[in-house]
């Protein structure tokens, strides 16, 4: 039996008493966290192109909802809406810096979710089974440094979205293992260094990122299409001509997708987003703010600051034409850090990136390569940089900073004042406060449609 089989299996098999109590909870708080950035995402220029682009194209069926809008589309639409909203301010959560599995299986969970009227623990169920599946398949397909400087992406993203609705859906194995090769026929291409390869070569970045919206719809579309009777394709990830080797990586852990499955969930691993930018910077912010909070730092102290570490080439964009390229600028998180920009949609607004003291303090930052913090990200996934500060007179503050050796805890009351300061942006105190009270006792609940009616 293949790895594409064992891991079907393993998905149509488990069942909501399987879990323990710790891992119920944190997939409720994933969930929490996905909704607060998913209203978040609406309240932005590149949020509302894809709700238009959703509403317009439809889908012929109104049946799912959009987060914060309340239009109801076709389920693989309302999964391509929603699945944006969650990343267009990159605050979503992360596992080893590779995949992303929340707002694809949210987002996915939710459409099919609303229109099949799964019960709470069948939607939580759903959830804990993609982020322990999808990571799997992610973790055990990363190239090497060779490889991997060349050609990378997150295209297993979509095995996510795939296994929500499947479950949701019921698929039986075999069902689920037709779905699994659709989904792999629809993942997009590793495209990475395509969005944010060396800046220089790829600024203005392309908005609509790694197409993560299409990778939920995707996934759905996988899913419903082996419900509807579509045959054939077992065993995508299998073998020397498998998903991996499509994806671009060239080197599969084939043990390491089973291994421990049922004792070891790697939710437990999530990692929710610090700042709402690419995982890489994050250590950089954290750093900056400590010394900006330590020696009670202005703009007008700042002389010069060196910032270096892994990939720096890919992250060090001086002048950001857009949201999008700000997002992925270490030198605008560290100017909108030292300014004390709150971690809103509004930090990459127009106006924000055109701010005079935004544009005085990039000029005195220099980001410097670490060939040594490089192969620290390939081989550990460690994320290494070193911060040095002039200030005035000359004085020199330094500070090296590895992650996850040094990542801050970022647990229950963060993401519930995270959920806060984004819902309240779209809906009322009181509808925000009863949004987070459903979701702590999701388990409860008979239908997810009575959750999903109060996302706008």
């Amino acid at each position: 039996m293949g790895v594409t089989r064992i891991l079907c299996q393993h998905v149509v098999n488990t069942k909501y008493d399987d879990f323990p109590k710790e891992v119920i909870e944190q997939a409720k708080l994933c969930i929490l966290n996905i909704l607060g950035v998913t209203f978040g995402g609406y309240k932005t220029r590149i949020g509302q192109l894809h709700v238009k682009m959703a509403k317009d194209i439809g889908g012929g069926i109104p049946e799912a909802t959009i987060i914060g809008d309340g239009a109801k589309v076709s389920c693989p639409l309302a999964s391509y809406a929603n699945g944006n909203l969650a990343f267009a301010l990159d605050y979503e959560d992360m596992i080893n810096y590779i995949i992303h599995p929340g707002y694809i299986s949210v987002s996915s969970g939710l459409a099919i979710g609303e229109v099949v009227k799964s019960s709470g623990k069948e939607f939580i169920t759903a959830i804990i089974l993609a982020y322990e599946i999808a990571s799997r398949i992610a973790l055990s397909m990363q190239p090497t440094i060779e490889r991997g400087s060349k050609v990378w992406g997150e295209q297993y993203t979509p095995f996510a979205a795939t296994i929500t609705a499947g479950k949701l859906l019921g698929l039986d194995e075999d069902q689920m293992d037709i779905a699994f090769g659709i989904t792999g026929t629809y993942a997009t291409v590793p495209s990475a260094y395509k969005y944010f390869g060396i800046v220089k070569d790829t600024r203005p970045m392309r908005e609509v990122k790694l197409g993560w919206g299409w990778m939920c719809m995707a996934g759905v579309f996988g899913a419903l299409s082996a419900k509807e009777g579509f045959r054939g394709g077992y065993g995508i990830l299998d073998g020397d001509e498998g998903f991996w080797i499509m994806a671009g990586s060239d080197r599969c852990d084939f043990d390491k997708m089973t291994e421990n499955l049922g004792n070891k969930y790697l939710i437990m691993e999530t990692e929710f987003k610090v700042h709402p930018s690419i995982g890489w910077v994050h250590p950089v912010y954290m750093a900056t703010k400590e010394l900006v909070d330590k020696y009670e730092l202005r703009p007008e102290h700042i002389e010069k600051i060196i910032v270096s570490g892994m990939q720096i080439n890919r992250i060090d964009d001086y002048s950001p034409a857009g949201s999008v390229d700000a997002m992925f600028s270490l030198p605008y998180t560290i100017a909108t850090t030292i300014l004390r920009e709150k971690l809103l949609p509004d930090m990459y607004s127009e106006e924000k990136i055109s701010d005079p003291r935004v544009q005085e303090l990039l000029k005195k930052i220099k980001c410097v390569p670490d060939p040594e913090a490089d192969r620290l990200w390939f081989e550990k996934q460690w994320l290494v940089f070193t911060i040095e500060m002039i200030i005035n007179g000359g004085k020199h503050l330094n500070r090296q900073i590895i992650w996850p050796k040094e990542r801050p805890t970022f647990g229950k009351n963060e993401v519930k004042q995270k959920f806060w300061d984004l819902a309240n942006l779209v809906v009322s105190a009181e509808q925000a406060e009863k949004i987070l009270q459903t979701v702590e006792k999701l388990e409860s609940l008979s239908d997810i449609s009575e959750l999903v009616d109060m996302l706008y």
